[in-house]
């Protein structure tokens, strides 16, 4: 099959011909990729910024993003069946360990994150991965319109999911970045919670298009933002701060612009 697989550090990424992976436990589930997202993870690391976070063992097989069509599952697998639409959590956690009991399946002491570790991800023909990591989906979705939704949208919205107690009515939530995360979590605030939501970003198409989610206000990120955001808070700043840029002078803005006792 082919795959987009990283050899080195900042060198474009190659299509390579590899075996098909195969089914070896009883959990194990073989997906036929539909579509696999380009994060701007992907981008850091291509330029290693992850290696001593991961320490990945070049070359593997890039992609998180995945969405794609069950093929063939492990022995133990009751809850899918080939053919099943899908898309898959980018982490594959154990489902045992304490922090998994808990709740926090990104601390797993076994866990494996396809396409960023090490692991063979998802832009490729196909992916194997675990039936824990597997979210079945209506099979009129089509994975190229939902791939991206398993990072860019999980990420929004664990954010805004567990910000909620802090937005209560009358509170205000700030989010810097219109972007791929950023029109995501305006819709997960504006469905989950009852606070006002200002939306600043630099690009005005941006802006435009998050409109279209019901923001209460929206502010194009020139040298007179910050005063603006001021007075739509009546000079507090917001309870709670997104920032789903946190560069370029933004994550400096954001701590700025958070108010007394407010959540960054």
């Amino acid at each position: 099959m082919k795959a987009v697989r990283l050899h080195r550090y900042h060198e474009r990424p190659s299509v390579d011909e590899v075996p098909e992976p195969a089914i070896k436990g009883p959990l194990d589930v073989l997906v036929r990729i539909g579509a696999a997202g380009l994060c701007r993870t992907d981008l850091h690391i291509y330029e290693g910024q992850w290696e001593h976070l991961t320490h990945p063992q070049l070359p593997f097989t890039l992609g998180h993003e995945n969405a794609g069509w069950v093929e063939e599952v492990g022995s133990a697998v009751s809850n899918l069946a080939a053919g099943d639409t899908v898309i898959l959590h980018p982490h594959i956690t154990c489902g045992l360990c304490r922090y998994c009991r808990a709740g926090n399946e990104m601390h797993c002491t076994s866990s494996r994150f396809p396409g960023v570790d090490g692991t063979d991800g998802g832009m490729a023909n196909y992916l194997l991965t675990d039936a824990r990591s597997v979210v079945k989906l209506d099979p009129s979705l089509q994975p190229a319109d939902v791939a991206a939704l398993a990072d860019a949208g999980l990420t929004a919205y664990h954010a805004v999911k567990k910000a909620l107690p802090l937005l209560y009515p009358g509170t205000t939530a700030l989010i810097i970045g219109a972007g791929g995360l950023g029109h995501i979590g305006v819709q997960a605030l504006k469905a989950m919670s009852a606070a006002t939501v200002i939306v600043l970003d630099r690009n005005q198409a941006a802006l435009d298009l998050v409109r279209g989610y019901g923001p209460n206000h929206t502010v194009l990120a020139d040298d007179g933002a910050a005063q603006k955001i001021l007075d739509l808070t009546d000079g507090q700043g917001a309870e709670v701060v997104f920032d789903f840029v946190a560069e370029q002078g933004a994550e400096a803005l954001g701590w700025n612009l958070t108010g007394r006792g407010g959540s960054h």
